[in-house]
């Protein structure tokens, strides 16, 4: 990522001004609050009723709070509410989230390494009382209203919407289903497996987009008058912004499919991928596949696994990645049988745990440099410190960071690394230039002969042309003529003609627009990165006492300078209470907001989890991110 580090430290409390509240009465019994939430308050008889929270905190004592999903960044506005004594109503299947927080962020501090199933974490990180579990079908009765509750699967599993009729007007209460103008709030969150095509989370892109249309076509069968959104204006065009939602996620969700890598491994499953979203008679604008030059690698290139061993003349040996003790038992089989000396260097083209776990043990071994570039040495260095799919538990502490472009000598072999941002953001290839036979572009998990391998929207596969995927292929033009392409995962050497790479990008550069339609956000970036405001370190341990410096991390998509505001919200036993910080961030760059606190000496709990809030331009993002502190044991 080509961007410049800005650090600000916290020393006292930088005030910011939040967004402003607007009311808005779709009835003359229905207030709507527009801030960093739209919370629906319902009068009737003297009593209220308030639906997803008030963001304003005006409301004093409601009857009930209605929850769509346990997301957190819009249950906080009903939290304080139901300490007040309002009934809390919540999903049945996400009751616990709520009660129970810790139940999931307990098992989430050693899950969140090895993870595939790829789902969002903006979960509640304070227990509340819960009053009514909700399911499909069920009927709440309050004062002279009937409230359904219908199951609307889609933005978050299990979500569920609320609809009744106030004013002889229909109301349809759908979280984050949509947001106005036809818009969704982001695709990420909808990240998961795909069932009936058995494709996992982590292959999944925006996985849950079938169920989401499935569930705005529902809301739309119900004819509602009104549609109030989690976050957004309130909708009343509902049926023309339902549709023209459903046919922007089909056109998206159709550029997506035609040119991704997933195709080559998963073949026919792609067919059904595209049926769920795009109908029976989908039609999707597959690109030919790239030739397969060879059927396996030239001599010089030993597969093991999704390794890659280069012998040289001499038997030396240089390898790429190392994900499993099943690779370096095979290292030391080749070694038994004569054909290999030792390793004399390690390369790491990506940080994922299926190409690091062994790292570290194998360098060990043979006591050798692992090289990278430095954008991705951190991550191999710390991957505690992040929130990222497939993370390993295994730090490799010492690799040998080099700028991209950077050429040495091994053998009889030239090399030049690549920082190459493919399909995640830390992730690295390495031009293989023989002096008796073709070069070889070895580029980790990047592309197959089918197209770009960004079918996991949390590995930060950004669309800017000096990141992602346009940045990629743009390297690729640079590649020397005959060079073969390998993918770790591929046995089969191959090759992207100059019309598969310009198709590639245009592609790309539509599904850009086409996101920037979808999205509200000013920049489409906002809406497929889930980090560009993070906590750095995500994980980190302290003891009891101690100080500790908490960053928060912010990467400016917008095409212009933008000032952010970080409002970190801590637990009870993480003293220094709530910190303001804020600071003006140069587009395409990133800067980091320190914070000080200090772990109480009587801290009774294992861990914690600390949030931050994020503002800027309209937008008023509350528990926008978090961070886990563990709580070393005292010495015995």
């Amino acid at each position: 990522m080509r961007h410049l580090l800005i650090c600000l430290a916290v020393v006292g409390c930088i005030t910011a001004a939040a967004p402003a509240v607007e009311e808005i009465k779709p009835s003359d019994s229905v207030l709507v609050r527009q801030g960093a939430i739209s919370g629906a308050i319902i009068s009737r008889n003297g009593r209220m009723l308030v639906v997803y929270g008030d963001p304003a905190g005006f409301v004093r004592q409601p009857d009930m709070v209605l929850f769509t999903d346990a997301r957190r960044d819009v249950a906080w506005a009903g939290q304080d509410l139901v300490a007040k004594g309002a009934r809390a109503v919540v999903p049945a299947a996400v009751a616990e989230r709520f009660t129970d927080p810790d139940a999931f962020w307990s098992a989430f501090r050693r899950k969140r390494f090895h993870d595939y199933d790829q789902q969002g974490t903006k979960l509640p990180v304070e227990p509340m009382p819960v009053s009514m579990q909700v399911s499909d079908g069920h009927k709440i009765q309050w004062q002279d209203l009937e409230i359904e509750v219908v199951a609307t699967p889609g933005y978050t599993r299990e979500g569920v919407s609320y609809l009744t009729t106030i004013d002889n007007l229909k109301y349809a209460f759908v979280g984050d289903l949509m947001y106005r103008d036809g818009r969704l709030f982001d695709l990420y969150s909808l990240q998961d497996a795909v069932a009936d095509a058995q494709i996992g989370g982590y292959h999944g892109w925006a996985g849950r987009l079938g169920d989401l249309m499935a569930s705005l076509r529902k809301i739309a069968e119900r004819k509602p008058d009104v549609i109030v959104p989690a976050h957004g204006w309130t909708i009343y065009k509902t049926a023309e912004e339902i549709a023209l939602l459903i046919h922007r996620l089909q056109a998206v969700y159709e550029n997506y499919l035609s040119i991704n890598a997933g195709r080559w491994y998963f073949k026919e499953r792609y067919g059904t991928l595209a049926a769920r979203v795009l109908g029976p008679d989908a039609k999707v604008d597959w690109m030919t596949w790239a030739p397969v030059i060879e059927q396996r690698p030239p001599a010089w290139v030993i597969p093991i696994q999704n390794s890659r061993l280069i012998l040289s003349a001499d038997r030396s040996g240089f390898l790429l990645d190392c994900g499993s003790p099943a690779i370096i038992a095979e290292i030391e089989k080749l070694q038994a049988e004569g054909r290999l000396s030792h390793i004399s260097g390690m390369f790491i083209t990506h940080y994922h745990d299926d190409h690091t776990n062994s790292a570290a043990d194998l360098a060990a071994r043979f006591d050798c440099p692992v090289y990278c570039s430095w954008q991705q040495r951190d991550i191999l260095a710390n991957p505690s410190a992040y929130r990222l799919p497939c993370l390993t538990a295994n730090p490799i502490p010492n690799a040998v960071a080099v700028p991209s472009g950077h050429k040495m000598r091994w053998k009889e072999y030239g090399l030049t690394l690549f920082y190459h941002p493919g399909q995640t953001i830390y992730h690295d290839a390495l031009l293989v230039e023989p002096d008796a036979d073709r070069p070889i572009f070895f580029m980790g998990d990047s592309f197959t002969p089918s197209g770009i391998d960004d079918y996991c929207l949390l590995n930060r596969n950004l669309l800017h042309n000096d990141t992602g995927y346009l940045y990629c292929l743009d390297a690729l033009k640079t590649l020397p003529e005959n060079c073969l392409l390998v993918n770790q995962h591929v046995t089969e050497p191959f090759r992207f003609s100059t019309t598969q790479i310009e198709h590639m990008q245009r592609k790309l550069r539509q599904r850009k627009q086409l996101l920037a339609e979808l999205f509200p956000w000013d920049e489409p970036n906002y809406g497929i990165d889930e980090r560009w405001a993070r906590f750095y370190p995500y994980g980190r341990t302290a003891k009891r006492g101690d100080r500790v410096q908490l960053g928060v991390r912010v990467f400016n998509h917008s095409a212009q300078a933008q000032e952010y505001a970080v409002t970190l919200n801590t637990p009870p036993d993480i003293e220094g209470g709530r910190k303001t910080a804020s600071v003006r961030i140069d587009p395409r760059k990133e800067a980091e907001l320190l914070f000080d606190v200090r772990v109480a000496a009587t801290a009774a709990r294992e861990f914690y989890v600390v949030t931050a809030d994020v503002q800027f331009s309209s937008w008023d993002l509350r528990r926008w991110c978090e961070a886990i502190i563990e709580i070393e044991p005292p010495a015995r």
